[in-house]
């Protein structure tokens, strides 16, 4: 805290930044556009009233200028006012400014970008603590407005970026795609309207070139956040794909990084057939994954529920919990499975299986549930053969493998 032991100081360091024209200082500079850096809690950076105090130090760039007199009406309004929906207008009115002033008009130039980030990631956040502090004080009318107003804000922001076509990639605001939709990801994601990322997908997908001037920390954000998306829409190929190169890819430092990405590759893992270790989830602190995985390699259902209800609450905060009930359809068939393999043939009396699920803790299912479970199963591929209704018997394939391996389905949740 003691680098700016004044006001001057803070402009001058801004200056030297903001002069260079580089993109490796204007990553330095973004910092100082940051409302959780350390110079955000100096007393005399933290200022009321924009246009006052700060005029005595004015930058060359009076865009940057006034962006900075604005940002330090922030710091004012988050940690002495904590007044978080002033802080939002503000901070909505200096990317605005950000991209009517340099996004649209500075153009063959992209070497301010990482301060650009910074503003959108510090408007996403507060947007957060707007929403939070509205939820509190207000009849719960428009939940979502400052979430909506961010979005909106950013989303003209892109369509600025993606529209610099003419310049060479390597000075093409374009490379800013990849990072705005990463913000749009993670606000689409609390206001459950990720059918509006769409397009932005569909624009990453046919970016060509551009794909490798993206930072690997957006790489590794972008297919976190789409295999996330993915395992919601069902499709557990893309999601585990995604999601895989996002653990990959994450450093090995980042243990917590690596952690969140594992919360939803585990269970996209277990729908294929993979199944975690037990130092995997121990060397990441999932142990609340170990019996949930037990239970679906042994085929007892009422371990499962069981391991299902004792970590609930870690399951439903994570988004989790609706899929690995659908777990339950897995553990069925290994049940199913290891029935047949014990008993040897291919026609087995279906009282069989029900003893089996009364064994597995399981009395709530009759002999037509049982039917039921079973079709589904076979007309997801995941058993071949048929159930014979007249005569209660389930008939398994012999000339091909009855339970074939799930990684080999075409999978669905």
């Amino acid at each position: 805290m003691t680098r700016f032991p004044d006001i001057d100081s803070y402009f001058s360091e801004l200056q030297r930044l903001i002069n260079s024209y580089d993109w490796n200082r204007a990553q330095t500079a973004s910092s100082l556009f940051s409302m959780e850096d350390d110079h955000s809690y100096l007393p005399y950076l933290q200022v009321e009233s924009y246009g006052s105090r700060t005029r005595r130090s004015r930058l060359n760039d009076e865009v940057f200028d006034e962006m900075t007199c604005l940002h330090l009406h922030v710091l004012y309004c988050v940690h002495v006012a904590n007044d978080f929906v002033s802080a939002h207008s503000t901070q909505i009115q200096i990317v605005q400014l950000f991209n009517k002033e340099i996004l649209q008009k500075r153009k063959e130039e992209n070497w301010f970008m990482p301060i650009f980030y910074q503003l959108c990631t510090d408007l996403r956040i507060l947007s957060k603590e707007a929403e939070d502090v509205s939820s509190q004080n207000d009849d719960g009318e428009a939940m979502t407005s400052f979430y909506e107003q961010a979005a909106n804000c950013l989303m003209e922001c892109y369509r600025a970026c993606v529209s610099d076509v003419r310049t060479e990639i390597h000075s093409s605001k374009k490379v800013a795609m990849l990072n705005l939709t990463n913000q749009l990801f993670r606000i689409y994601f609390k206001i459950n309207k990720l059918n509006l990322l769409k397009p932005l997908i569909r624009a990453i997908e046919n970016c060509g070139p551009l794909y490798q001037e993206f930072s690997m920390a957006d790489k590794v954000t972008y297919n976190y956040y789409l295999g996330r998306k993915a395992m919601f829409d069902a499709d557990l190929p893309l999601a585990e794909k995604s999601l895989n190169y996002a653990f990959r890819n994450c450093p090995r430092d980042c243990m917590s990084n690596k952690r969140r990405v594992l919360i939803y590759l585990i269970p996209v893992k277990m729908f294929l057939g993979h199944m975690p270790t037990h130092r995997l989830l121990h060397d990441y602190k999932l142990d609340e994954f170990e019996e949930v995985v037990e239970a679906v390699k042994d085929g007892n259902l009422g371990r499962l529920d069981r391991a299902l209800e004792q970590h609930e609450k870690f399951f439903i905060k994570s988004g989790i919990f609706l899929m690995l009930e659908k777990l339950r359809s897995i553990t069925f068939r290994t049940l199913f499975k290891k029935v047949c393999s014990l008993l040897g043939g291919s026609i087995f009396l279906l009282e069989v299986f029900l003893c089996a699920l009364s064994f597995a803790q399981v009395n709530d299912v009759d002999v037509c549930e049982l039917e039921c479970i079973m079709a589904n199963l076979i007309a997801e591929k995941k058993i071949k053969g048929y159930i014979s209704h007249q005569h209660g018997k389930l008939v398994i394939s012999k000339k091909q493998e009855a339970f074939p391996a799930l990684s080999s389905i075409s999978a669905a949740i």
